[in-house]
């Protein structure tokens, strides 16, 4: 179309004379270099940016005319999608109209177009750009009809709504008609790739964990979990990405470190948001590893591990054809040796080889040994393999159910399409709609290939553009991305300041409420909370609480906090509960009640240490005044010893979740496994070069709870903060008598004259 080639041209055209602002920017020593160059050596505009506007304004009449006559004297339908994307996406950089948007994508609905169809039942379901109220009723109509003409956003949208209820009754049968149809599309799209499969889409990002999460590093379950797990929970969060790939750079090609060659090779084979895929890269890291342990026609048994692993990434990007030529012979002669290595990626491979035919004869207890070995290691596609091989005896069924579930740890798409095929079919012991339901929703957000809206979103985040970042996450959140929902609700979220509500912290100036801006937050807060996000659920309650786009509800509040606690065991949700039981708002006063709610938030979490002493210390003198003082103080606090060992939120219990979700997730995430071999080496450097192995030994003993240390860190704590209270209030009297005593002196003088 000529007027598509037009935009195009236009917008690069434009783009180079153009500067998208960004939050989270460069430096100011970077944007003090790029003035400076831009004023020593670029050239000055020969037009100003008013006559820039002009220009492309005139410009774009001009094709939006052209748009309009095709779409009304030709009928073109695809004149009028794009003149409706122009308006609403802000495409080739055109002003966004939402209201000439909805008037296009009205225009075209009418028409019968799924994808206007999908787009107006969208407006309606957010109100966005208030052009129009909301109306989940037509919503759910124009999603409806959208969905019957095979769009893919609408089936996605109908599967969320019957699934939760949003706008109708929940419907686990009509949830699953939707979600499925989208599966079949996301699996035969999978299935159509080279041998394995297309390689699935990097995992979103959650804007928050940029900060630290939702309430920052330390406080938020979900991000920490990640970091933790990730890195040993290390301090040293100023570590880039680039400084780390950087020292394995230099390991690998000064130190000709095999283990740092390996992890290049695999960071380069399958990207990372920092690091784009590089084949050729991975490649050469992969063969120098081999060629060195393969030299003179003998496997060397030193380093045989990422020998082994490198001879069978090798192999899959011959047959695959990743950077090189495809050759089934070349990643056969790489599969044999990974497999003398037992490597489990060469063993399954070769298992692939014999069971289709492929270089060798087609054998299939051949193939059936070597996906054994394979699975019998973890590896998820070797399991999917033998499952689907066990499926063909209903006496394996158990079997294949259990190898199926490992895969699906692994998120592997397969393992979850059988796993929802046999809860659907009833083929398990313990058929289950909903469950069904989870894994084809699973896969619609995992291989989401053909509409990356959350890619988009992030897209736009990067480039500055909140409002289009906003957009994008909107649309994929109400396709039930808990993902989109939590950045959605945090991008929205007016409640981030949290010194801003004490005495002295806050600013005189506070910024008029967004009523509808809240209430946005609060729906999509709540939504990532059904979605078993606990940050959103603690989030909630703060809403209830504050009145935040709702009115005050302290018993939502605690509502809110005692899911968090009881069953997603957030030691801010405890603490949280602990000081509404001490303060008896929400519920029932009971101090007894508060101290097992701060004791559990510590035993959880130790940073936590200074924030659940000084809620003590305070508690504990509430505590006795009313005792002196003749009031009711329900049962003794020194009786509850046993919570700790009583109570079923145990901090190994948390550990061994975390750990057991870490080991879940393997690569799924390459730059964080980067980070956690960077620090895991940086930590044996330290010990061989420090020798303080027995002293961090002897310095991980498990604490063991006592009363009296307890009793004297808070006498010690309350000492500290009287002291810290007096040269307050020292300061204060100092203050207030000076302008006094000028007064004096200024009467003084006067009377003197």
């Amino acid at each position: 179309m000529d007027a598509l080639h037009q935009l195009q041209n236009l917008d690069k055209r434009f783009s180079k004379r153009t500067h998208h602002s960004s939050e989270s920017g460069p430096g100011w020593t970077d944007k003090l270099y790029h003035q400076l160059v831009s004023t020593l050596w670029t050239p000055e505009p020969t037009e100003s940016k008013e006559e820039i506007d002009a220009i492309k304004q005139t410009e774009y009449r001009k094709i939006t005319s052209l748009l309009e006559e095709s779409a009304k004297t030709y009928n073109n339908n695809d004149a009028l999608l794009l003149l409706a994307e122009l308006n609403f996406f802000s495409k080739y950089g055109y002003h966004r109209n939402y209201k000439n948007a909805f008037t296009y994508y009205d225009q075209l609905a009418s028409k019968g177009n799924a994808t206007a169809q999908q787009m107006i039942g969208f407006i309606y379901a957010t109100g966005v750009g208030n052009i129009t109220k909301r109306d989940q009723a037509k919503a759910l109509l124009y999603h409806t009809f959208a969905a019957y003409g095979g769009d893919t956003a609408a089936e996605m949208t109908l599967g969320y709504r019957y699934l939760l209820g949003i706008g109708t009754e929940e419907k686990c049968e009509d949830a699953l008609y939707y979600y499925k149809a989208v599966a079949k599309k996301v699996i035969d799209y999978y299935l159509s790739g080279p041998p394995g499969g297309h390689t699935p889409p990097l995992a979103k990002v959650r804007l928050s964990d940029e900060n630290g999460g939702v309430y920052g590093y330390s406080a938020s379950m979900v991000t920490e979990r990640k970091r933790r797990g990730g890195y040993g929970g290390g301090t040293e969060k100023s570590v880039s990405i680039d400084e780390i790939l950087q020292y394995w750079r230099y390991l690998a090609q000064n130190k000709h470190d095999v283990d740092a060659q390996l992890m290049l090779g695999q960071v380069y084979y399958l990207g990372t948001r920092s690091v784009a895929r590089n084949f050729e890269e991975a490649h050469n890291f992969f063969y120098q590893i081999v060629e060195k342990g393969t030299s003179g026609g003998k496997i060397s048994t030193k380093n045989s591990k990422p020998i082994g692993q490198a001879a069978g990434y090798l192999g899959m990007m011959y047959w695959r054809g990743e950077g090189v030529p495809v050759s089934p012979q070349a990643a056969h002669k790489w599969f044999s040796i990974g497999v003398k290595l037992q490597d489990p990626i060469a063993q399954n491979g070769l298992g692939m080889m014999y069971l289709k035919g492929v270089v060798v004869p087609m054998n299939h207890n051949k193939a059936i040994e070597y996906f054994k070995k394979a699975a019998d290691q973890d590896n998820a596609n070797a399991q999917v393999n033998l499952a689907i091989e066990y499926l063909q005896s209903e006496a394996n069924l158990p079997l294949a159910v259990r190898l199926f579930t490992k895969a699906a740890d692994s998120k592997h798409l397969l393992a979850y399409w059988y796993l929802a095929q046999m809860n659907d079919q009833g083929v398990t012991s313990r058929p289950s709609c909903r469950v069904a339901v989870s894994y084809y929703k699973a896969i619609t957000e995992r291989g989401d290939w053909l509409h990356s809206t959350t890619e988009d979103g992030y897209d736009a985040y990067m480039n500055g553009d909140k409002e289009g970042a906003l957009l994008y996450y909107k649309l994929a959140a109400e396709r039930g991305y808990e993902i989109a929902q939590s950045n959605v609700a945090y991008m929205l979220d007016t409640d981030k300041q949290i010194l801003s509500t004490l005495p002295f912290f806050g600013s005189e100036h506070k910024e008029p409420k967004d009523n509808e801006a809240e209430q946005s937050a609060l729906i999509y807060w709540s939504r990532s909370a059904n979605q078993n996000n606990v940050d959103s659920r603690i989030k909630m309650g703060d809403y209830y609480y504050k009145g935040i786009g709702t009115p005050v509800d302290y018993e939502k509040a605690v509502a809110c906090y005692r899911t968090a606690a009881e069953l997603q065991m957030s030691p801010m949700a405890m603490w949280n509960l602990g000081w509404m039981y001490e303060n008896g708002i929400g519920v029932s006063k009971d101090f007894h009640l508060a101290k097992r709610s701060y004791d559990h938030a510590l035993n959880i979490n130790q940073d936590a240490y200074l924030p659940v002493k000084l809620s003590l210390m305070n508690m504990y003198i509430k505590y006795y005044w009313q005792w002196i003082t003749g009031k009711e103080v329900g049962e003794s606090l020194q009786i509850d010893n046993h919570d700790k060992r009583d109570h079923p939120f145990k901090a190994d219990k948390v550990k061994n979740s975390n750990e057991m979700q870490d080991r879940k997730s393997g690569w799924e995430d390459a730059d964080e496994e980067m980070k956690r071999q960077y620090y895991k080496k940086k930590q044996m450097e330290r010990e061989e070069n420090d020798h303080f192995a027995e002293e961090t030994k002897d310095s991980s003993y498990e604490y063991e709870y006592n009363e009296e240390d307890e009793l004297f860190e808070s006498v010690l704590i309350l000492a500290l903060c009287m002291f810290v209270g007096w040269l307050v209030y020292v300061r204060q009297y100092r203050m207030n008598n000076q302008p006094r005593n000028n007064n004096n002196a200024n009467i003084a003088n006067n009377n003197h004259g």
